[in-house]
């Protein structure tokens, strides 16, 4: 399996979405995150899985069960994810 790698905003978005479901209880917020790794994980197996996106080698990925959409591009090593958003915010203004 290729590697995940994340970047740093991505890392502050997983943050930023596991206070917001911890709040709704640490069940929520633990599901949540599992469905992110997967669907990460799969991205890492599968990388052009994802529709390309209009701007610097980005695709996109919709992680199952959840709003959230992977913003991320393929390396030669495998996958870096850039960014994790809501499916609702402004996130092809990135």
């Amino acid at each position: 399996m290729n590697a995940v790698q994340w970047s740093d905003l991505a890392i502050v978005d997983l943050r930023n979405i596991d206070d917001y479901w911890s709040g709704y209880g640490e069940v929520s917020a633990e599901r949540v995150a599992s469905l992110i790794e997967v669907a990460s994980a799969f991205l890492a197996t599968m990388p052009r899985a994802g529709p390309a996106l209009r701007r610097n080698d980005a695709r996109k990925w919709l992680v199952n069960s959840t709003p959230y959409l992977l913003i991320y591009r393929v390396l030669d090593s495998g996958i870096e994810i850039l960014r994790v958003h809501h499916g609702r915010e402004d996130w092809d203004a990135d």
